[in-house]
């Protein structure tokens, strides 16, 4: 094995030892890293998981003065928990009801529970097919009440149930008002004053311990809202004319308001609830999207919206704005900016409702009136957002890139900075690349779902996609956004990648201005393609290969296998052309289907899907010899590997035994897992969690150099258009202190100053002068970049070149 590796040897990342990653776990940052075997002190970055972009589910179904009857999203899975009830300031309570998959709650069981609260705290529970409960939740007393036979429940209403027994034709059109009497049993009163029938469907649109909404028929077809006063079991009409169907209606002490959407109605009705038979007020809810919603609260009627959220519709996720409208006439204000729909009316006066501005700004929240008359907001409870999804993720010279499925409206690329020193930090995660809000289709909404980002090492991020005519496309992403596409075309034959199923583009391996993109390189008809991101005219395909073989690049050399069929590599230099080759490096000659590259390092697998313990390998292309290595992810030195039979995470280095980066309490299905191939640190996330470990690997990694370079040769100092030598070098790994020097022939130092530096990259401009700002005499001059390993790894950069200057005693002359 090379000389260089020093498993022992400590790193930047590990100096401080045990107490410095204790003190790290103390801050909320990190946790203590436990490397089996070796580096116990080792600490390691986490990073927590955003919150997701749709507020965690928390449907209210009725609320008392001192608390609320909910459900809330459970956290694995789409589905809400139990009921139970939350005191104001308390422990939750679980009721006694069933838990549908959704959000049903229907007011005849809908094959499950009813739960609602119309008096005091006192919350009552139905269950199919006749069994009903009034929890005093202040009290702790139960009242149970078995439906007589016949009987089909309507609704609990204070201390009444209301149900609906067969008319004479079959109908459930006969209603009754049950009510415990001081004896214990059940007194039966018929409903009186209907004149008519009874609508079977959705009867009951709202009530409270005082009165109940029903939607009545009449022989003749008319139809209305009755009011049914529960002590004397008499209906008497108020809205003649308005339709029941989809229709609610909600009470407070000064009001009675209606609305149905029926017919594309945007319109409520608000009766006096004194004088319900008196003319009322229209109040216009407006044209937003879904369903109005409604709630009262003093001389106010509440809105929201249930939106039907479609398979494209992702920013209906967080709730419509939770809206008062003046009764009397007037301005809206807008209480809260999303809301849950489902609003519950507080007996005695109030609303309660879920919302907030997002999904970190979600609680519990109580509507009354304020002193001024208007509605106050008043927070109850918070409710904690769900964690985030983490699809893919990305590390390159210390820039994490993660692709996010629901951490905002459309799945997106996000990044962040990392810091490894004695104490390690992750810079402010901020947006690299989402889709447009009007984006349609569900290819171009969800282009940063699932695909693999890849890092440049030069601040750059490729993603393999498909454009919107399906064609496969290489995405290039600069640090600030900015995006090019580059499609998959043949530059000598026009031809594009084939489309289907089969054929699934993937970045296969990126290093600063080379990419490799295409199919992965196991099919006859495969196409991988080469794009060269900084081609004169802009990036652009300049090498197809179609045809089994996986390639990977690094620096300028292109690795593929060769074209004997002898288990031999070749390295093609994309700025020259030159092509070197190996000895046979892979098992019984067979054909590498898949290359990664790492500082001196080529891994080659010949059967991606198949065996773990045969058929692969890791190449040093300094000192030519191989060595095994299990199938997993490539760093510089190491190789990452997830066991699954034994849950664990593994790291390799290269020669040498494995080691256990974490044992999972819990087996999980691969864990998304990147290695940093232009430095030495790893990152993982488990699967189903967007947490994500960063932890140093603990291998000294390759001593720093640089692997390609753009420096101008020759530059006119008198040039009207070019008058500056600029100069890029993509580098193995990042540097600190870069700076380029500037001779004359005789070794004098003519120049020195500060490079630029992002990721593993470093740039220089300069316009001729000197220190003291005289433009230097013509004629070639050599320059040297060097610069300090950001890793303390190795010895210090030093890169060599000369340029050619002209023009600079013609300015000198004229100046």
């Amino acid at each position: 094995m090379a000389p260089r590796h020093k498993p022992n040897r400590k790193r930047p990342l590990l100096r401080g030892g045990l107490a410095a990653g204790l003190a790290l776990a103390a801050a909320g940052g990190t946790l203590p890293f436990l490397l089996s075997n070796a580096h116990a002190e080792t600490p390691s970055l986490t990073i927590p998981a955003p919150d997701r972009f749709k507020p965690v589910a928390n449907p209210v179904y009725g609320a008392g003065p001192g608390g609320v009857v909910e459900r809330t999203e459970v956290q694995d899975q789409g589905a809400l928990g139990y009921y139970r009830w939350t005191p104001d300031g308390g422990a939750p309570v679980d009721l006694p009801a069933s838990s549908p998959y959704d959000d049903v709650n229907s007011i005849d069981g809908g094959g499950g529970s009813h739960v609602s609260v119309t008096s005091g705290d006192v919350v009552a529970i139905y269950d199919s097919p006749n069994r009903v409960q009034l929890k005093d939740m202040q009290s702790g007393t139960t009242t149970k009440y078995t439906l007589p036979d016949g009987h089909f429940y309507r609704g609990v209403f204070g201390s009444y149930v209301l149900t609906a027994t067969r008319d004479a034709n079959g109908e459930k059109n006969v209603l009754h008002v049950l009510r415990m009497a001081a004896d214990g049993q059940l007194t039966d009163t018929p409903v009186t004053g209907l004149n008519g029938w009874v609508a079977e469907d959705g009867m009951t649109l709202g009530g409270d311990d005082r009165s109940v909404a029903i939607w009545y028929a009449r022989p003749d077809g008319t139809r209305g809202v009755g009011l049914l006063d529960l002590a004397t079991a008499a209906v008497t009409p108020v809205l003649p004319g308005a339709t029941g169907a989809n229709a609610q209606v909600v009470f407070s002490d000064a009001h009675v308001a209606w609305y149905s959407p029926d017919g594309g109605n945007t319109t409520a009705r608000v009766l006096p609830r004194a004088t319900p038979q008196a003319a009322g007020t229209e109040v216009e809810l407006g044209s937003g999207e879904g369903t109005a919603r409604l709630g009262l609260v003093g001389d106010w009627l509440l809105t929201t919206h249930q939106l039907a959220q479609s398979a494209g519709d992702f920013l209906a996720g967080e709730g419509a704005a939770l809206t008062a409208l003046p009764i009397a006439g007037g301005a809206p204000r807008t209480l809260l900016e999303h809301a849950g729909w489902r609003m519950a009316q507080v007996p005695g006066g109030g609303v309660t409702v879920t919302g907030g501005a997002s999904a970190g700004d979600w609680a519990v929240r109580r509507v009354a009136v304020g002193d001024d008359g208007a509605p106050a907001l008043r927070t109850v409870r918070q409710v904690a957002p769900k964690e985030g999804r983490l699809t893919k993720l990305s590390l390159t010279a210390g820039h994490l890139v993660t692709a996010e499925s629901d951490t905002t409206y459309l799945p997106a690329l996000y990044q962040r900075q990392l810091t490894l020193s004695t104490a390690p930090s992750a810079g402010e995660r901020s947006l690299l690349a989402r889709p447009d809000a009007q984006t349609t289709g569900e290819a171009a909404q969800r282009l940063y779902d699932s695909r693999q980002p890849v890092g440049t090492g030069d601040g750059r991020t490729v993603v393999a996609a498909t454009d919107e005519d399906g064609a496969q496309v290489l995405v290039v992403l600069a640090a600030d956004g900015t995006k090019t596409v580059v499609p998959a075309v043949d530059p000598q034959t026009g031809e594009k990648m084939p489309t289907g199923s089969e054929h699934v583009s993937t970045v296969r391996s990126a290093s600063g201005r080379y990419v490799v993109f295409g199919d992965s390189g196991r099919g006859l008809e495969d196409r991988q393609y080469v794009v060269d991101l900084d081609a004169a005219g802009g990036p652009k395909v300049v090498r197809v290969r179609q045809g089994p073989g996986g390639l990977a690049v690094w620096g300028t050399k292109l690795w593929m296998p060769s074209d004997s069929d002898d288990g031999t590599l070749q390295a093609v230099d994309l700025k020259s052309g030159q092509t070197t080759a190996t000895d046979p490096v892979t098992d019984n000659g067979c054909l590498p289907q898949q290359l990664q590259t790492a500082g001196p390092w080529v891994y080659w697998d010949c059967y991606p899907t198949g065996s773990v313990s045969s058929g692969h390998g890791v190449y040093n292309t300094e000192t030519r010899q191989s060595s095994w290595a299990p199938r997993g992810t490539l760093g510089d030195g190491y190789v990452v590997a997830y066991e699954e039979n034994r849950g664990q995470l593994n790291l390799t280095p290269i020669g040498e035994a494995p080691r256990t980066i974490e044992a999972f309490m819990v087996q999980y299905a691969y864990p998304t897992v990147q290695t940093d191939r232009f430095g030495g640190a790893l990152a993982y996330a488990k699967e189903r969690s967007a947490r994500i470990t960063v932890v140093d690997s603990g291998v000294a990694t390759s001593p720093v150099a640089g692997i390609e370079s753009r420096a101008e040769q020759s530059v006119d100092l008198a040039s009207a258009t070019d008058a500056v030598w600029d100069a890029q070098w993509q580098l193995s790994k990042p540097v600190t202190d870069a700076r380029v020097t500037v001779r004359n022939k005789s070794g004098r130092t003519v120049f020195t100053g500060s490079a630029k530096e992002y990721a593993a990259a470093v740039s220089f401009s300069w316009d001729g002068r000197t220190g003291d700002g005289r433009h230097v005499n013509d004629g070639t001059y050599t320059w040297e970049l060097t610069g300090t390993p950001a890793d303390g790894d190795g010895a210090a950069l030093k890169v060599t070149g000369t340029v050619a200057l002209s023009g600079g005693q013609r300015l000198r002359t004229t100046g």
